[in-house]
């Protein structure tokens, strides 16, 4: 990832952090799980492991969530989308709960560094293809993001 939009992305998680937002409005996992980019077993998944928990449960059992369940959910979508695994990101989630300036600046940049380390893989990658395709590095490279 480039230097600008980590600066950016650091920002952005350090003001925002997981701001309450004083809704009412609740939502069945389904509903839920939509709203966040995700599907009901990661949503299940989320909770399992810890990252995510419902704001009640009902008497049957079932998992109910409001706004601020659905945007946590929607930041462990979003990281779990972008190549990290559910581990990696609870420190984050952790420290955003906690509102701890410090420990979310080092999560933060501790994924930056498993991104890009994942982005170097991709490229090696590519050049591998390349090289057994007898293509170039940058046509091998279209075809990746």
């Amino acid at each position: 990832m480039r230097p600008d939009v980590h600066q950016r992305c650091e920002a952005t998680v350090l003001l925002r952090g997981l701001t309450p937002m004083t809704t009412t409005a609740t939502y069945a996992i389904s509903e839920a799980a939509r709203r966040a980019g995700a599907t009901v077993h990661q949503v299940r998944s989320y909770v399992a492991s810890g990252l995510a928990r419902p704001c009640t449960t009902t008497a049957g059992g079932h998992f109910v969530f409001d706004e601020d369940c659905v945007a946590r959910l929607r930041l462990i979508a979003a990281a779990t989308r972008a190549g990290l695994h559910i581990a990696d990101i609870g420190t984050l989630i952790k420290a955003l709960a906690r509102n701890d300036r410090r420990a979310i600046l080092a999560a933060y940049r501790s994924l930056a560094a498993s991104i890009d380390t994942r982005q170097a893989a991709i490229q090696r990658l590519c050049a591998l293809i390349a090289q057994t395709r007898g293509a170039s590095v940058p046509e091998a490279a279209r075809h990746f993001p």
